[in-house]
């Protein structure tokens, strides 16, 4: 579990038990009970996307996908599920607040929904509780307990419960050869590998996470640069660019559309949270 102080705010995270983490990556828990709280941060593209909920608060989305946060009196859970596949997501919040994260595994939370993905998250933010009423118990729980441990066990015994499985085997196959390959790999090599026609892997990947298989793995390929970049000290530029892109002029590119900053910038700008791949830019 990692514990880590932002300004007045909080955030923890902390793995979900054994038998969950194939479907669930963390959890994490952010929160302030500081009324003049203000802060601001963006985060960035990710093929693990979390499903977050906020307890009594104002939720806005703006046109441009950023969000503003707002401490209400009101008694209220507000369930978000992002998929921002190829924007930022800026969020400012200000007051008093409490989160829950739960980021899932590359198809993970198909392990947990019955009905198709696509349509049950069809916009970039969904204002989505895809489990019930249940969960809306369960989350009460959750943020009643300040043992972090315990909203661990809470949720885990929750999705453990919930598991429906998810066997599409085709999709499963396709995304662990992309993550395997740190998304090199060609969507024409991955046909052939799988045995399957290009446009029945477009299908398969607009069905079941709403997204193109070229979007995919530039995602894939921009998480596992960004990982590297994060682990060393005055790395090289160049070495990363020609073990994940084709070229320097393909990484500073790719990494520019989806980062909005230089290389440069961006790594003097980011900061992870927690020992997990949580990477904020506070400056953003």
């Amino acid at each position: 579990m990692f514990v880590g102080v932002m300004a007045t705010a909080t955030f923890f995270t902390c793995k979900p038990s054994t038998k969950l983490q194939p479907y669930i990556a963390y959890y994490y828990f952010h929160e302030s009970d500081d009324e003049d709280f203000q802060q601001s941060f963006t985060y960035y593209p990710h093929y693990k996307n979390a499903l977050t909920i906020y307890k009594n608060v104002d939720y806005n989305i703006l046109p441009d996908f950023s969000v503003e946060v707002s401490s209400a009196k009101k008694d209220s859970l507000k369930v978000v599920y992002s998929k921002l596949y190829q924007n930022l997501g800026r969020v400012r919040i200000n007051g008093k607040f409490v989160k829950i994260g739960v980021v899932f595994q590359p198809l993970g939370i198909q392990h947990f929904i019955k009905e198709v993905y696509s349509e049950v998250f069809s916009k970039p933010i969904n204002f989505t509780n895809p489990f019930g009423l249940k969960f809306n118990e369960v989350l009460d729980q959750v943020f009643l307990t300040s043992i972090i441990s315990e909203k661990a066990n809470l949720l885990d015994k929750f999705f453990q419960q919930q598991c429906l499985g998810f066997e599409e085997e085709r999709i499963i196959g396709a995304v662990n050869k992309i993550i395997e390959s740190k998304g090199m790999i060609s969507v024409s090599a991955l046909a052939r590998d799988l045995d399957i026609h290009r446009k029945t892997l477009l299908r398969l990947f607009q069905k079941h996470l709403d997204c193109s298989v070229e979007e995919y793995r530039k995602l894939v390929r921009f998480r596992f640069a960004l990982e590297k970049i994060q682990q060393q000290n005055n790395i090289n530029l160049t070495t990363v660019s020609a073990e994940h892109y084709y070229d320097q002029s393909d990484f500073i590119k790719q990494f520019k559309k989806l980062t909005q900053l230089s290389t440069k910038k961006f790594m003097v700008a980011v900061s992870k949270l927690g020992d997990e791949d949580t990477f904020w830019n506070f400056n953003g």
